[in-house]
C-alpha cells in the first residue's frame, strides 16, 4: 500500500518528519447571534470586581467590564444610539433584539468634560456590531487620574432576559470578541 502513495504522490524513501508546532493557547470564544461582543480590547473583569460601586452591585444591571488596552469603543450589536453623552464617556443603545445597553468609559471621566474623547455618534445613530462609537485617548485619561475601566450592562435585564453570563473572563480579548452571552425571556 505504501509503494502505491509514494508511486501516486511521489516522494523519497526516507519520511521527513512531522514538523513540531508551538503548543496552543486556548481560543477566545466565539460570538453567538444573541451575545453582545466586547466593546473594546483588554482583559474581560467580572462587574463585582469593579471599582464603582454603582456598576460592581449590579445596580445599573448585569454585565461584564474590560481593562482596556487600546481607545477604540465599538458596537456589541446591531441597534440604536438611545443616549450620547456630549463628552463622549459613555452611550446607551436598544439592540435589534430589545436589549437596552449602557457602555461607560471609565469611572468619573464625566469630569474631563470630553477632553481626550472624540465620540463618532449621535443620539438616532443607526449602529451594526463593530461600528466605531467613541475613541478616546487611553493614555491622556490614565494619566489624568481616572481609572479606565469599562463596563457594559445591560439595563433592561429584568423584562427582557433570562440569564446572561461573562465569557472570557480573565482572557485577553479583542473588540468583536465574546463577551456576555444572552438568553432572552420567552
Amino acid at each position: 500500500m505504501a509503494g502505491f502513495f509514494k508511486k501516486l504522490f511521489g516522494g523519497n524513501e526516507q519520511a521527513e518528519p512531522a514538523p513540531v508546532l508551538p503548543a496552543e493557547t486556548p481560543a477566545v470564544q466565539t460570538v453567538a447571534p444573541n451575545d453582545l461582543s466586547a466593546p473594546l480590547g483588554g482583559t474581560v473583569v467580572e462587574l463585582s470586581g469593579v471599582s464603582d460601586q454603582m456598576f460592581a452591585s449590579g445596580a445599573l444591571g448585569p454585565g461584564a467590564a474590560i481593562e482596556p488596552v487600546s481607545g477604540t469603543v465599538v458596537a456589541p450589536a446591531d441597534g440604536i444610539v438611545t443616549v450620547a453623552f456630549p463628552t463622549g464617556h459613555a452611550f446607551g443603545i436598544r439592540t435589534t433584539d430589545g436589549l437596552e445597553i449602557l457602555i461607560h468609559v471609565g469611572f468619573d471621566t464625566v469630569e474631563l468634560d470630553g477632553k481626550f474623547f472624540n465620540a463618532k455618534v449621535e443620539k438616532g445613530a443607526t449602529v451594526k456590531r463593530g461600528d466605531v462609537l467613541v475613541e478616546f485617548d487611553l493614555e491622556e485619561v490614565k494619566t489624568a487620574g481616572y481609572p479606565v475601566t469599562t463596563p457594559l450592562v445591560i439595563t433592561n435585564a429584568k423584562a427582557a432576559i433570562s440569564s446572561v453570563r461573562a465569557l472570557n473572563v480573565g482572557s485577553q480579548v479583542a473588540a468583536g470578541d465574546a463577551f456576555l452571552a444572552v438568553e432572552p425571556k420567552g
